[in-house]
C-alpha cells in the first residue's frame, strides 16, 4: 500500500472485482461482507474505511496516472444488489472524469487475451522504480525484478489493445446505468 500511495503511475488488470480505488462504500462494504468464513461487521467496517481512505490518492495535489482494465462480467455481477450497482457504475464514470484517469473494459466474447492469468498492479515509483503488485486469495507478493516487470509490461500493453477504448468503455457503463 505504501507503493500504490506514492506511486507516479497506477495500472491494474482485475478480473473479479472493481479495484478498491474505484469501489463505492456500499459496494466495498458488500464485497467484504460476502467474504467467506465471514470478519465479522466491526473488522469489515475497519476495511471500508481503510479502503476509502486509500482513494484520497486519487485527490493529492499530484495523482498518479491511473489506468484500469477490468473483465465485463465483474460489472454484471450483482455485488450489493442493483442500486450498489448503479451507484458503483456512476463512480467510474465520474472518477474517469479526469485526465489522469481512465478506464477500460474487456468484453466477455474477448477471449483468449493477454491476461488470463489473473489480475495484476503495474506501479512506477517517484524513484522511477517499477513493480508489479500480484494477489490471489489471501496471498500477495510485490515483483521487483526488471526482467519481470518488462514482461508484465508488455502484457499489460497487449491487454489494452484488446480492450474496448476508453470512450466505447463509457458508453458500456452508460447503457448498464440505462438498462437498471
Amino acid at each position: 500500500m505504501e507503493h500504490e500511495q506514492e506511486a507516479y503511475s497506477f495500472l491494474s488488470y482485475q478480473s473479479l472485482a472493481i479495484p478498491g480505488l474505484l469501489q463505492t462504500r456500499d459496494y466495498c462494504r458488500a464485497v467484504f461482507g460476502y467474504r467467506y468464513p465471514a470478519i465479522g461487521s466491526e473488522t469489515a467496517e475497519q476495511w471500508v474505511s481503510a479502503r476509502m481512505e486509500r482513494q484520497l490518492v486519487l485527490q493529492r495535489k499530484r495523482p498518479p496516472v491511473c489506468h484500469f482494465v477490468i473483465e465485463e462480467g465483474i460489472l454484471r455481477r450483482q455485488v450489493g444488489g442493483p442500486e450498489v450497482m448503479r451507484e458503483q457504475y456512476q463512480q467510474i464514470l465520474d472518477y474517469t472524469e479526469p485526465v489522469h484517469v481512465s478506464f477500460q473494459i474487456m468484453p466477455t466474447e474477448m477471449a483468449p487475451h493477454a491476461c488470463l492469468d489473473g489480475p495484476m498492479v503495474l506501479l512506477e515509483t517517484p524513484d522511477h522504480d517499477r513493480l508489479v503488485y500480484l494477489e490471489v486469495q489471501r496471498a500477495s507478493f510485490l515483483v521487483s525484478d526488471p526482467e519481470e516487470v518488462r514482461d508484465y509490461d508488455l502484457k499489460y500493453g497487449m491487454l489494452r489493445s484488446q480492450a474496448l477504448s476508453p470512450d466505447e468503455s463509457a458508453r458500456f457503463l452508460q447503457g448498464l446505468l440505462g438498462d437498471r
